[in-house]
């Protein structure tokens, strides 16, 4: 098995294999920095400052897709904080780093304000979808605060 390397994340051809196998087959992830299920409490949040990836699934190829994780992966700003998303909608594909934050209403409101379609609850493994999503309109960037998405409490 061989190893992809970028800074100084490690992704095994294998991990990624799998994550893409899984986006083709219509199914989501999110992942630590370093491959593994993320599995803490909150929400996630995309939109972040990091650049997503969204192309149709059926045109996503293994090469794209493991490029867009290792250069997200290297952009990532907090690892404790942010996680890497893969999720299919309406035949698109969707890669993105996301913030996780503990309060529902926190993860809504950041959803609304950077017009995210929706965010996912790690607790109930679910997608909440955000009511007030504008097709076609592009998300605002909007940083969190770091020591706060570590510090709230649901």
């Amino acid at each position: 098995m061989g190893c992809l390397y970028q800074t100084s994340i490690f992704f095994t051809m294998a991990s990624l294999q799998s994550l893409y196998m899984a986006l083709q087959a219509g199914e989501g992830f999110s992942v630590t920095t370093d491959q593994k299920t993320f599995v803490g409490r909150g929400f996630a949040v995309g939109g972040t400052e990091v650049p997503s990836l969204v192309v149709e699934n059926d045109n996503l190829s293994f090469n794209q897709f493991s490029a867009a994780m290792q250069n997200m992966a290297s952009k990532m700003l907090d690892p404790d904080t942010q996680v890497l998303g893969g999720w299919v909608d309406a035949g698109m594909a969707f890669i993105e780093v996301s913030d996780v934050v503990r309060s529902k209403y926190v993860a809504l409101e950041l959803a609304e304000y950077r017009n995210e379609r929706a965010i996912f609850d790690f607790h109930r493994k679910e997608e909440v979808r955000n009511p007030n999503f504008i097709s076609g309109t592009a998300s605002a960037k909007v940083k969190v605060n770091r020591e706060t998405a570590k510090t709230i409490e649901a």
